[in-house]
Order: structure tokens, then C-alpha cells, then sequence
């Protein structure tokens, strides 16, 4: 069984995601960051595109209007203005 962490992406209206994950892969204004969990703290810009969510073996995506991303050894938040699923 794949190590999960603790992803949460918020948008101004609601909370989108809250649950355990395997990974995320998402573009910030550095590149695409992969995150799996024990990824190193960091905060980054995000920009508008894909946010790629792997729970149980399996990727699901939406798309998020940018924002920020938060990672810590807690957990990992997304914070955009709109999020949708594809």
C-alpha cells in the first residue's frame, strides 16, 4: 500500500478536496512539482492548468484557476479561485 498525506484544496466558496492521497502533480510558475508524502515544506505560485490527484493507484484531474500551495509535513493545501473537475 502507497504512503498517503493529507491534500486539501480550498476555493473561496467551498472546500473542493479534503482527503488522503498517493500523490499530486501540479504546474507552478517554477514547472510542473510532483508531491508525494515526506515531500521537503515549500510554498509556490501555482498557475492555471491541471491539478492531477492519484488516490488508490488511480489519477483523477481538475482544473484549478492558479493560486498557491502549501506543503508541510502535515499536510498539503491548495488555495485557488475555482476548481473543477475534467
Amino acid at each position: 500500500m502507497a504512503s498517503e498525506f493529507a491534500l486539501q484544496v480550498v476555493t473561496p466558496d467551498t472546500i473542493f478536496y479534503d482527503d488522503q492521497v498517493e500523490m499530486i502533480i501540479t504546474r507552478t510558475t517554477n514547472g510542473d512539482r510532483g508531491i508525494l508524502k515526506g515531500h521537503i515544506p515549500f510554498v509556490a505560485g501555482l498557475v492555471e492548468g491541471n491539478l492531477r490527484i492519484k488516490k488508490d493507484g488511480k489519477f483523477k484531474d481538475a482544473k484549478i484557476a492558479g493560486g498557491f500551495v502549501t506543503v508541510d509535513k502535515e499536510k498539503t493545501v491548495i488555495l485557488t479561485e475555482s476548481a473543477e473537475w475534467l
